[in-house]
């Protein structure tokens, strides 16, 4: 697959920027955009899909193109869509097209398609599996009325695939740090003062002291006399140190 330069420049910089977000619920603002600069569609949306029932949320791009009236209409139809059978029933979760299973005469048959996506215009889907929570199937997917997506686009999110699922691992690896922190016991944190408390959350959520530096506009030497401030008011060694203290702290405390 030939990728043009100025596409590698531009899919770097998605990665890198999702590789920053310490929040999830962040990730499809980010993305979304994102993505539709990289591979050409009418609209995008982040969906979460409840695997235990009809239930299922959706972030769209550009906002508001898909109507949230017709949201309960592809929430009750959804277990006829191809691609979301497809990543529920393997292990697979690769980006893939409506028309790698269903012809487009086939698709035009089901309700799915004749009382929502005719709807919204949406004659051709590119969708890929992201990570998913307990019971929540997640994925992204894009949309065209016209022009089937190509095998280079398919190719293309599927290499995005792998970062993108990394960044969002992360985003709630890092939230649940930043919650587990604040949840911890305060008698560790009241000998920090209020900047050395921020710098310990972001230490909490895997940031290097150069990506502290650039969140709170000081050099990484700076960080790092800070750093030995809290390690010595702490009296540990190290950041995992000083981490790993203020939760262990906080777990005892909490009732059993």
């Amino acid at each position: 697959m030939y990728v043009s330069l100025s596409l590698v420049d531009r899919a770097v910089a998605l990665v890198a920027q999702t590789a920053e977000l310490d929040r999830p619920s962040e990730f499809p603002g980010l993305v979304l955009p994102g993505l539709a600069g990289l591979i050409g569609c009418d609209t995008l949306s982040y969906n979460e899909i409840g695997l235990d029932g009809p239930r299922m949320r959706y972030l769209d791009y550009p906002v508001g193109a898909i109507d949230p009236s017709r949201s309960v209409v592809l929430t009750q139809l959804i277990h006829q869509h191809p691609l979301v059978n497809h990543f529920n029933t393997t292990v697979d979760g690769a980006a893939r097209r409506i028309s790698d299973f269903l012809s487009r005469t086939e698709f035009h048959r089901l309700g799915l398609y004749g009382e929502f996506y005719r709807h919204v215009s949406v004659e051709h889907q590119l969708a890929v599996q992201l990570p998913g929570t307990r019971g929540c199937l997640v994925g992204l997917a894009l949309n065209r009325q016209s022009g089937e997506f190509s095998d280079a686009d398919l190719e293309l999110l599927d290499m995005l695939r792998g970062p993108l699922s990394l960044a969002l691992a992360r985003a709630r690896a890092r939230q649940r740090a930043q919650q587990a922190l604040r949840d911890s016991g305060r008698a560790e944190l009241g000998v920090l003062t209020s900047r050395e408390v921020q710098i310990l959350e972001l230490v909490a959520v895997g940031r290097t002291s150069v990506a502290i530096g650039r969140v709170l506009d000081v050099s990484p030497r700076t960080v790092a006399k800070h750093l030995e401030r809290i390690y010595r008011k702490l009296g540990v060694g190290n950041r995992a140190a000083a981490v790993s203290l203020v939760f262990s702290s906080g777990a005892d405390e909490r009732p059993a």
